[in-house]
């Protein structure tokens, strides 16, 4: 895969601080043709937003599949065996990080005064969230207190438009930061009325909370979306579908 294609999806795929984020069960093993389950439709989502894989994700590791791993070994300069061993998923994860693109989306040039701060997401304190939902503003913010930085304020408007992307996700079959229905995670905040200077977004399929939160904090770039200081909300939407379960959107703004 030449470099100007890596280029081409990275602009399309994240075009600011969003973060790709499709994190593997914790317990992944090497695993080939054949192979069915969670992970093999994570690597999928990785490998299809690489270039790499053109089939359907659907979490069956089929020739195609096996091709894809292939081509991607062949030019990460890996041993070309078609199945994904611990170094092949390392440079894959590594490859994927590297699509996001770290700088915000375009903001009106004059300045605009600083909101008037959030109350802290307590929990309890934000109607129409689910106790789910709650849990992983929670886990965020326990996170990011461990390191000194402050709570991001739950947002319930911004949590009902990370539900509808869940869903969408779930509803058309797919994983990507790029929806067929509302386009990319800015103009899809946009044209639900969130203003932002600064936005994000970490995307995740597991089966529990916990897990799709450790999964997540496993990784440097969806920590770095949870740790990043320029952010002051939070929306989350978990809605029970999709092959691993649980489908989970984090939407993080700035302003």
């Amino acid at each position: 895969m030449n470099k100007n294609k890596l280029a081409h999806h990275a602009a399309v795929a994240v075009l600011c601080v969003l973060l790709a984020a499709m994190p593997l069960s914790g317990t992944a093993q090497a695993f080939g043709e054949g192979a069915r389950g969670p992970d093999v439709y994570a690597v999928q989502g990785m490998l299809k937003s690489l270039g790499f894989y053109a089939g359907r994700i659907d979490g069956v590791y089929g020739p195609v599949m096996k091709a894809g791993v292939s081509h991607f070994q062949r030019t990460y300069g890996l041993p070309v065996t078609g199945a994904v061993d611990a170094k092949t998923l390392q440079s894959i994860l590594w490859a994927y990080a590297e699509l996001k693109i770290p700088k915000s989306p375009e903001t009106p040039k004059t300045p605009t005064p600083a909101p008037t701060p959030q109350v802290p997401d307590k929990g309890k304190e934000v109607p129409g969230l689910s106790a789910e939902e709650l849990r992983m503003i929670e886990l965020v913010n326990a996170e990011r207190a461990k390191i000194g930085l402050p709570a991001l304020a739950a947002d319930a408007e911004l949590s009902r438009v990370a539900r509808i992307k869940s869903q969408d996700m779930i509803a058309n079959n797919y994983f990507s930061h790029t929806s067929p229905t509302y386009g990319s995670p800015f103009e899809m905040m946009r044209n639900f009325g969130i203003s932002f200077r600064a936005a994000g977004e970490n995307l995740a399929c597991n089966a529990s909370v916990e897990a799709a939160h450790n999964a997540l904090m496993q990784s440097q770039g969806h920590r770095e979306n949870i740790m990043n200081s320029s952010f002051q909300r939070i929306g989350v939407g978990i809605v029970d579908g999709g092959i691993c379960g649980k489908m989970f959107t984090q939407l993080f703004v700035g302003n």
